[in-house]
């Protein structure tokens, strides 16, 4: 990889697509809000990463605000979460070197603790830090670049590979970083040929090849600063790092969460943040139904409340999206991310019986069990239309099945393949929705001749029991947005046959050797344009191997109490907490 230069200024970008404040009237809904790319830029001068934060039209102090959401984290630690709603909970009480500003439609990269993205001076493999002044831990103790340093030695130990990897994969220059350093607990640290710390402000990180999306992986939970001192090897789930706005007051695992003021944050060095609210108060267990009849009545406290993820349910959406008062209370958005079911490709060997599950799977009738047309579009790739260079393609056979499902053409592909009554063990999330789409999916299959056994798993660990390699399962439901605005962040990381291991995104435990030899060349392109072309022609070359059932490009109505104001969506597709306040 030879890269020319840096060009990831003003790239087309995957991070926030189209949306809009209850958009769609019902199921037949022509306003919806568009999937598209949109640009995001990079803050090099810093000129943009100075604090404070822009303020919000309207906004006012005090109060708390309640949000819903079905279950508690796994994880708290940043060195080991990954979920959308985690990282905005992580994103809101700690901060990190970069971090996303969203000013309207517009979207800048810029520095968060750091006073901008980042310097480098040979096209991306050495990357130097300067730290703000006046930036300090909950505790009131000064953040010093060798928290950095920590926080990303921490991340190679073996017990944190469900978080982010590329700044580990990078520096390591190997997928199996942990083999190659597994964290600073025996007494070992990254060398100064790794990562320097000259002095208390600055760090610098030395990568053995270019990589100029660095400063898009600094934005991520591993360079959330950890002090070495309040570290423990058995990870740090009950004692977050803490460095933004709030911080955690009381955590009862499973029931709820408290936030409040971090006395120690300093606005002046924030341009994201705000601290409008005197806290959050998180309540774990509500379901969407619940959670919308709540928003819905608007009785007592619930006028305070939010949804912090959920959509509106099925059930629910005629009755909020034709009421014109019930829809402004509505965020309608379009995500980036791509929903797929995953084949264990490991147990599904033949790609005939694979192309049969495909031909078979009822898209229509799961979807509709979601909300129809507002779960989002039926999709026909693995990526998402916000990803850089995504277009759509022809597959014979792949791309133009019947999105109802095709039973009778499937259990010829079946027969003729000599694997009629192929057994499949479905496993799927015990939520009320994927109840109903599970029964959905398993009948359209069982018409088709094969052998369904439906596998119910614990919502809060589906995700870890899932992404176990060992799952004992052969069909299974997988969402996947861009980590930052490229391909990198895409493919490699949910298709490269090398990359399969527990915790790791490969859910197909896809390994094609000629696929991964197309990922290495692809990233060796240093134009993200052209770069971006080629992900897009390796999605087509993926799905003739069928590693995975396109699903849905999906769609989010995130629901809010009628007091709650500065309601937009993050980087995640989550409610944006930086920005809520209450209007009286």
């Amino acid at each position: 990889m030879k890269p020319k230069k840096i060009v990831g200024v003003a790239m087309a970008a995957s991070l926030l697509v189209g949306g809009c404040s209850a958009g769609g009237q019902n199921s037949g809904s022509t306003d919806a809000p568009k999937n598209e790319v949109s640009k995001v830029s990079l803050d090099k001068d810093g000129s943009q990463s100075k604090g404070p934060a822009k303020e919000v039209p309207g906004s006012r102090k005090g109060g708390t605000i309640t949000a819903l959401w079905r279950q508690d984290q796994v994880h708290y630690d940043p060195g080991q979460m990954q979920t959308s709603p985690d990282q905005t909970i992580s994103e809101l009480i700690s901060r990190r070197l970069t971090m996303y500003k969203i000013d309207g439609d517009k979207t800048t990269l810029v520095g968060d603790l750091a006073t901008n993205t980042g310097e480098s001076t040979d096209g991306g493999k050495t990357w130097k830090y300067t730290l703000k002044d006046g930036i300090k831990h909950s505790d009131g103790t000064p953040i010093v670049a060798a928290d950095f340093k920590w926080a990303v030695e921490r991340s190679f130990y073996e017990k944190y590979n469900r978080g982010f990897p590329y700044i580990q994969t990078w520096l390591a220059d190997s997928e199996e970083f942990s083999k190659v350093y597994n964290g600073p607990y025996d007494g070992k640290e990254l060398g100064n040929d790794k990562i320097e710390v000259p002095d208390e402000k600055t760090i610098i990180f030395k990568l053995p090849k270019p990589h100029p999306d660095f400063p898009f992986a600094a934005a991520l939970g591993t360079t959330v600063p950890v002090q070495k001192a309040k570290d423990s090897k058995e990870g740090l789930d009950a004692n977050p790092p803490t460095s933004g706005p709030y911080k955690i007051a009381a955590h009862e695992v499973d029931k709820s969460l408290k936030l409040v003021k971090n006395e120690f944050w300093d606005p002046n060095t924030d341009p994201i943040r705000h601290q409008f609210v005197d806290g959050f108060t998180i309540n774990f267990g509500p379901l969407p139904p619940e959670i919308t009849d709540r928003l819905t009545a608007g009785a007592g406290d619930d006028k305070n409340a939010t949804a912090l993820y959920h959509s509106v349910p099925a059930e629910r959406i005629d009755q909020v999206m034709n009421d014109p008062k019930l829809k402004a209370q509505v965020l309608d958005v379009a995500t980036s991310a791509s929903e797929v079911y995953s084949i264990n490709t490991t147990r599904i060997t033949d790609v005939n019986v694979r192309k049969a599950l495909l031909t078979a799977f009822p898209k229509e009738q799961a979807r509709q069990t979601n909300g129809g047309p507002f779960y989002g579009d039926l999709s026909t790739t693995l990526g998402s239309p916000a990803n850089l260079g995504w277009k759509k393609y022809d597959l014979p056979g792949i791309t133009d099945v019947n999105p109802k499902g095709d039973p009778e053409k499937a259990k010829k592909m079946l027969t003729d393949a000599g694997k009629l009554g192929q057994s499949i063990s479905f496993g799927y999330s015990q939520q009320p929705n994927r109840e109903k789409e599970a029964l959905a999916i398993a009948d359209g299959l069982e018409k088709a001749g094969f052998k369904v056994e439906k596998i119910p798993m614990q919502p809060k660990t589906f995700n870890d029991a899932r992404d176990t390699v060992n799952n004992n399962l052969d069909l299974y439901w997988s969402s996947w947005a861009a980590d930052w605005p490229t391909g990198v962040t895409v493919y490699p990381e949910i298709y490269d046959g090398r990359k399969i291991g527990d915790g790791r995104p490969n859910n197909s435990h896809f390994n094609d050797p000629e696929i991964n030899k197309e990922i290495d060349r692809i990233l060796a392109i240093d134009d993200p344009i052209k770069q971006g072309d080629e992900f897009a022609k390796l999605d087509s070359k993926i799905m003739e191997k069928v590693p995975a059932i396109p699903y849905a490009y999906t769609r989010r109505l995130i629901m809010s109490g009628t007091n709650i104001g500065g309601a937009s969506v993050d980087t995640h597709g989550v409610l944006n907490f930086a920005n809520l306040f209450l209007k009286s």
